[in-house]
């Protein structure tokens, strides 16, 4: 009886390993679409077609080393809007969510327009406070 349970026991640990283990995020297929650098972290924006295009997007923010190894940030905030001549700016749906990867979020947007987007990251953990702000062009 106590072999059976060691084994069962055994099992079980091995399944929440493998079950841990997939909860990340596999980038590596990932193409990026942006990467700018702020202090000692590059900021990369990346998804399956390397692109945003108008309508809904799933896309990942990394952030990274100098060596390209992903660190934790802590709390990441995201904001898109782009500008509309004589109107008030257009905003962007986006929610952002830790990926199960250090440095890593998993981001659902939608863009009710192609065009240039202006993005605001924001972050606070353990590399500090940081802000990334650039524009990208939504096809």
């Amino acid at each position: 009886m106590k072999r059976v349970l060691m084994i069962v026991a055994a099992l079980g640990i091995a399944i929440s390993l493998v079950g841990c283990k997939s909860s990340g995020l596999d980038v590596s297929k990932l193409k990026p679409i942006e990467t700018h650098k702020v202090g000692e972290l590059n900021v990369v924006l990346m998804n399956d077609a390397g692109d945003l295009k108008q309508g809904h997007n799933d896309f990942v923010v990394q952030f990274q080393n100098q060596q390209g190894q992903p660190v934790e940030v802590g709390e990441v905030q995201l904001g898109s809007n782009m500008s509309m001549p004589s109107m008030a700016p257009m905003s962007g749906e986006s929610e952002i969510t830790p990926a199960g990867t250090a440095g890593t979020y998993r981001v659902k947007s939608n863009f009710a327009m192609s065009g240039a987007w202006h993005f605001t990251i924001n972050w606070n953990g353990p590399q500090g406070q940081g802000k990334a702000a650039f524009n990208s062009n939504v096809r």
